[in-house]
């Protein structure tokens, strides 16, 4: 992830690893001991590297950091939502998250946190999820991380920074991705001969949205990490 990048070089590393495609980096942060962990997209990646994290590392504390797709109208790209608690349409079940975080000088919402196992990509169903929920924004990744989380007594803080808005006509980026997340170039080619409206919103995201995105996830997690 881009802002994992971008704190890196703030921390005084102490030890980095990759295991089974998780890459981890532990050290300090403003003295405050850290640990990064990339565990990549998606509700199966998210609980193997929360699973691996808290058995080698035994956090008291999980940050579960990355960009989440606007429910509620009024975001902006690049905007800070703290999640009060999240829910899993799938499982029917809703979970309260830690959320009591300090003024860091930085404006950020606080409000409910879906987790899909799909990107939603579609200004319709947005606008429907957010009647039938209530949740501000929706993510691949938080439920998975209570899952593992609360089994163990840690808690859980979710950070997602909107990378799209509630307006916004997007792919369907699981049918250009593959399941590391990586662009299938054969699968992308196929889907924008079939969507050629949908390039240039890719195009955007890709470049505009995510750097934005990241740069203000970035900045907050430098801010408040430390505090927590």
């Amino acid at each position: 992830m881009g802002e994992i990048k971008e704190i890196k070089p703030s921390l005084s590393k102490t030890e980095e690893g990759v295991w089974e495609g998780i890459r981890y980096i532990s050290g300090k942060l403003r003295e405050k001991p850290v640990l990064l962990g990339i565990t990549g997209v998606g509700i199966k990646k998210a609980r193997k590297g929360t699973r691996f994290i808290i058995e080698r590392f035994k956090p008291n504390l999980i940050i579960s950091a990355g960009f989440g797709g606007a429910l509620s109208p009024g975001f902006k790209i690049g905007d800070i939502v703290i999640g009060e608690w999240v829910l899993s349409l799938k499982k029917n079940e809703k979970r309260n998250l830690f959320s009591d975080v300090p003024n860091c000088g930085y404006d950020f919402k606080k409000g409910g946190i879906l987790t899909e196992n799909r990107f939603i990509h579609n200004p319709r169903e947005k606008k429907k999820l957010f009647e039938d929920t209530g949740a501000l924004v929706v993510d691949m990744e938080t439920w998975s991380v209570t899952e593992v989380a609360f089994e163990r007594g840690v808690k859980v803080l979710s950070v997602r920074s909107i990378s799209d808005e509630y307006s916004e006509t997007l792919p369907d980026m699981g049918s250009i991705f593959n399941s590391r997340g990586v662009l299938d170039k054969g699968k992308a080619l196929t889907y924008f001969v079939s969507h050629p409206l949908h390039i240039l919103p890719y195009i955007r995201y890709m470049t505009f949205n995510s750097k934005k995105s990241s740069d203000s996830l970035c900045r907050f997690l430098r801010k408040i990490t430390p505090l927590l």
